[in-house]
C-alpha cells in the first residue's frame, strides 16, 4: 500500500478552501477498505477452521508464496494420504517422470533339440506394482504379462523345464506390514504387501454368487483364476429377496481363505478384493499355472529363490524384460486414485535406489534427505510408509505448502500436477467433492483419510485464473458441528471467489 503514495518532487497542488477535508476522506477510504477486507477474510477463515486445536492450515499465493492464512501451521499432524505428495514429488525429482520398473525373466541351462531345457527359470523382481490388468487392454487379464512370457518360451522352442521356477524378491525387504497400520485390516486391499514381486496389486479379486439351491454353498469365481489360493467355503445360499452378507478371513501370515456368510438366491452376488500375505509365493505359483496352461511343463517347483541358498547370482541369460508404464502414469494411480500399494512400493524403490535399502526406513531416509536438499524443513517430517496409512506418520501444513510452492519451479512440475485429483471430476478421489460452480474443475489436490484424520493439500484456481497453494490438515474427534470436508469446501470457495 505504501508504494502507492510515494512522495514526488512536483510542486504541491493549490487546493481550494475546504477541499482538504474531502481529500482526507478519500485517503481514509483507501487505507481502511483494504485492511477491513483483509480482516474480514481472516475472520472468515478463523470461523471456518473450528475447533482450532484440530486444524493445521496454510493457504498461500502460488505465484509469490505470500501467506493468505495460517493456523497452527508448524504443528506435526497425521497426513493420511497427503503423504503421497512427498513420495511422488521426490520420485519425480530423483528417478525422473519417465522412470520405469524393469523385471527380467531369465534362464539357465542347456536346451536340447526336443525342446527340453535342462535348467531353471528365474524372475528377478524390481518391486514393479503393475503386474495386473490395470494397464492392459483387457483390465481383467491380470496375468497378461505371464502369457507373454509363455509365448516367449514357445518362440524359443522351450516346452519342458527340468528344473525349478524361482522368484527373486530381494530388491525389497520382506517387512510388508507398516508400523502404525490398523491391526484388524490385513485382509483389506489398502494394506496389500509391497514386495519385490507383486501380482494383481497383491490381492485376489473374488466374486461370490448364489449356489444351485437354497442351502447350497455359494459359487466362487476368482481373478486370477488360480488353484493356488485355497478357499474354505462355509457360506450358504439363502432364500430370494433376503440380504447378502459375506466376508473373507485368513490368518495374518497365510494365504488360505475362509468364506462365511450368506448370498440370496437370484441375486447378483457380491464382489470382494482380499489382500494376501505372501506376495512372492502368490506371484510365482500363478506364473507356474499360466506357463503350464500355455504348454510349458515345469518339472521342478515354483518357489522363492531364498529357499535355494546355493542358487547362483550369475550365469543367467535374459529371455525377456517386462517394462512398467512410466512413473508419470504410476503417479496418476497414486495421487488420483490414492492407491496405497503403488505408493508404498515407490517409497521402497526410492530407498533401494537412493539409500541402499528397499525398505520403509530406506525410503523414509531418501524422502527426508530430498526434502532437506530442497531447502525445506524436515524437522517435523516422519515417514513410516509411503501411503499415509500409518498413524505414526507426521508432516506440517507449513512444510507441505512450502513443498507445493517449491516444486512449481521443477521442469517436471506440469506432469506431476496432472497426477493430482481434480475437483468434481471422475475418476479420482475428488470426483464427488468440491462440485459447486466455483470449485468444479478448479482444484487439483491430494485427499487423505484415516480414522479421525481428514486432509487436503494442493492448488486452487480463482475466478481470474490466479492460483493458491493450500494444506488443510484435520486431526481430531470433534467436528464442532460440521464435517471437515464441508469446512474445506467453504474455505476453498472463499479463496477462489474473493482472491484474498
Amino acid at each position: 500500500m505504501l508504494s502507492i503514495f510515494k512522495l514526488n518532487t512536483k510542486p504541491p497542488l493549490q487546493l481550494a478552501p475546504g477541499s482538504i477535508g474531502i481529500i482526507g476522506c478519500v485517503f481514509a477510504i483507501c487505507w481502511i477498505l483494504p485492511l477491513s477486507g483483509w480482516s474480514a477474510t481472516q475472520a472468515d477463515f478463523a470461523r471456518i477452521f473450528k475447533p482450532e486445536s484440530s486444524w493445521s492450515v496454510v493457504i498461500a499465493d502460488a505465484d509469490t508464496g505470500r501467506i493468505v492464512y495460517r493456523q497452527r501451521a508448524e504443528e506435526p499432524r497425521m497426513p493420511a494420504s497427503n503423504m503421497k505428495i512427498y513420495v511422488t514429488a521426490a520420485a519425480f525429482d530423483l528417478l525422473g517422470s519417465h522412470y520405469r520398473y524393469r523385471t527380467p525373466f531369465l534362464v539357465r541351462g542347456a536346451l536340447d533339440p526336443l525342446g527340453v531345457l535342462k535348467g531353471d527359470l528365474l524372475v528377478r523382481g524390481s518391486g514393479d506394482p503393475t503386474f495386473s490388468g490395470r494397464f492392459e487392454e483387457d483390465k481383467e487379464d491380470v496375468t497378461a504379462r505371464f502369457s507373454r512370457w509363455a509365448d516367449r518360451l514357445k518362440d524359443l522352442h522351450i516346452r519342458t523345464v527340468t528344473g525349478n521356477l524361482y522368484g527373486d524378491d530381494n530388491h525389497f525387504d520382506e517387512n510388508y506390514w507398516g508400523r502404525g497400520w490398523p491391526k484388524d485390516a490385513y485382509c483389506d486391499w489398502y494394506t496389500a504387501p509391497s514386495g519385490g514381486l507383486i501380482l494383481n496389486d497383491g490381492c485376489l479379486d473374488i466374486g461370490v454368487f448364489p449356489g444351485s439351491r437354497v442351502g447350497a454353498p455359494p459359487r466362487i469365481e476368482t481373478i486370477p483364476d488360480t488353484d493356488y489360493i485355497k478357499i474354505k467355503n462355509e457360506a450358504r445360499t439363502i432364500a430370494k429377496g433376503q440380504k447378502n452378507g459375506v466376508s473373507f478371513r485368513r490368518p495374518f501370515d497365510s494365504n488360505d481363505l475362509t468364506l462365511r456368510g450368506k448370498v440370496a438366491s437370484g441375486s447378483r452376488g457380491t464382489q470382494h478384493v482380499v489382500a494376501l500375505a505372501n506376495p512372492t509365493e502368490y506371484f510365482i505359483k500363478v506364473l507356474e499355472e499360466v506357463l503350464e496352461n500355455g504348454g510349458i511343463t515345469i518339472q521342478g517347483e515354483a518357489k522363492d529363490s531364498d529357499e535355494e541358498p546355493n542358487l547362483p547370482r550369475h550365469g543367467w541369460k535374459v529371455l525377456t524384460v517386462e517394462n512398467s508404464p512410466p512413473l508419470k502414469d504410476l503417479a496418476q494411480v497414486i495421487n488420483t486414485r490414492s492407491q496405497n500399494l503403488f505408493a508404498d512400493s515407490l517409497l521402497k524403490t526410492l530407498g533401494a535406489k537412493k539409500a541402499g535399502a528397499g525398505s520403509w526406513a530406506g525410503g523414509s531416509m531418501a524422502v527426508r534427505e530430498w526434502v532437506q536438499d530442497q531447502g525445506l524443513s524436515a524437522e517435523n517430517l516422519h515417514l513410516e510408509d509411503g501411503s499415509g496409512l500409518s498413524r505414526l506418520n507426521r508432516v506440517t501444513a507449513e512444510t507441505t505448502c512450502d513443498l507445493l510452492f517449491h516444486v512449481q519451479k521443477k521442469p517436471w512440475f506440469p506432469l506431476w500436477k496432472e497426477t493430482l485429483a481434480v475437483s468434481g471430476s471422475s475418476p479420482g478421489s475428488l470426483r464427488n467433492r468440491l462440485k459447486n460452480s466455483t470449485l468444479r474443475g478448479k482444484v487439483r489436490a491430494k485427499t487423505g483419510f484415516i480414522n479421525d484424520v481428514y486432509c487436503l493439500s494442493g492448488y486452487v484456481e480463482s475466478k481470474s485464473g490466479k492460483e493458491y497453494t493450500f494444506s488443510l490438515l484435520f486431526n481430531g474427534k470433534s467436528h464442532a458441528g460440521r464435517h471437515p470436508h464441508h469446512r474445506m469446501e467453504e474455505a476453498l470457495t472463499l479463496v477462489a471467489r474473493d482472491e484474498p
